[in-house]
């Protein structure tokens, strides 16, 4: 399909949403929700979400600092800037391109200082500290089950992904040195154009991998990785408090972060708005209680204290590194596409340099 017809798609959704909101929500009982019993708790929520994104910019140095092709570790902020304003395209955008953004400007802050890393090897990394920080939020949640109720489902979910992650952890971690994707991966004859990009992307992925066999280093990328939910659990909880809804506790707020986080796993709006509010309105109402006109009240200001960290300060970043929004945008769709559709000469190896 044509980007035209992408974009015509994700506007008459936007449209369509907007009307049915406009049409069904009863927003005087909304706006009569809007209360806080506690302003500094929704100060403490949005300093949650921020120390969140900089434990994970140090989980990304870390999986970073474990090349094997980096002549040096990497100064903290050449990574923390270009995640920065990584979050600002995901927030603005539905698709994404943010993934890619931030990879370029790394790329860019990494040439400055003497290095020389593909855009495929840096993407490889961005998968891997995604899939680490994955199994980090698996871990919470077990936690928080063991401690605090949780409904079947959130165990149903969790234990998938939390499969699926190590599964590909493992395979990663032990396959031999110099293979590029290991067989159940490169079956099949119709899907050529995606086995190219994967093959890549599977290389840059099992590069990054080699420095984690490192009990120091998996430990630098794990910490903060496990860090970044506790963090954000955090700000759910602080959130719930500043709306008087404290009485759904912390096992509320774990439930949250479940139904949150697997929501923002399927960018389709910018923002990922409305399907972000039903994330967090379904399992209020449904397992707790709460009425639809709170809980909708109450997950519009928490994503909010999480846009103002990725917006604001992803802003004021993007000013720092010097490049318009619309040219970094349509560098990272280039990009996006030349990954999806490689031209790789005849002799050299997918994933090189």
């Amino acid at each position: 399909m044509p980007k035209w017809g992408w974009h015509a798609i994700r506007l008459t959704a936007i449209i369509t949403v907007v009307l049915l909101v406009l049409w069904r929500v009863d927003w005087s009982a909304i706006l009569s929700a809007f209360r806080l019993d506690n302003i500094w708790l929704l100060v403490i929520a949005v300093l949650a979400n921020f120390a969140s994104v900089l434990l994970k910019g140090l989980a990304w140095k870390g999986v970073v600092d474990g090349l094997p092709s980096l002549k040096r570790k990497t100064r903290y902020l050449d990574l923390l800037s270009p995640l920065m304003v990584g979050f600002l395209f995901n927030t603005i955008l539905a698709a994404r391109v943010g993934e890619i953004a931030k990879v370029l400007l790394a790329k860019r802050r990494l040439n400055r200082t003497g290095e020389d890393l593909s855009t495929t090897v840096l993407l490889g990394t961005v998968v891997v500290e995604n899939i680490i920080t994955t199994v980090a939020w698996v871990f919470l949640v077990i936690l928080i089950g063991l401690f605090l109720p949780l409904p079947s489902y959130a165990w149903v979910i969790t234990a998938v992904l939390g499969v699926i992650c190590l599964v590909v952890l493992v395979v990663a971690m032990l396959q031999r040195p110099g293979t590029q994707v290991p067989n159940w991966l490169s079956t099949g004859n119709i899907w050529h154009r995606a086995m190219r990009a994967l093959r890549r992307l599977w290389a840059a992925v099992h590069e990054s991998h080699v420095g984690l066999r490192d009990p120091r280093h998996m430990a630098s990328v794990a910490v903060p990785s496990f860090g970044t939910w506790l963090a954000q659990w955090a700000g759910i909880y602080a959130t719930l408090g500043a709306f008087g809804l404290g009485s759904v506790g912390w096992g509320g707020a774990g439930l949250l972060l479940v139904t949150i986080t697997l929501a923002q796993s399927f960018p389709v709006l910018p923002g990922n708005l409305v399907v972000f509010q039903a994330a967090a309105v379904v399992p209020l109402t449904a397992s707790y209680g709460v009425s639809a006109a709170d809980a909708l009240a109450f997950s519009i200001v928490l994503q909010a204290t999480e846009m103002a960290v990725g917006v604001a300060v992803g802003f004021i970043f993007l000013l720092i590194e010097g490049v318009g929004f619309k040219q970094l945008r349509a560098d990272a769709e280039r990009e996006e596409h030349d990954l999806e559709d490689p031209v790789v000469p005849h002799g050299e190896a997918p994933g090189g340099a």
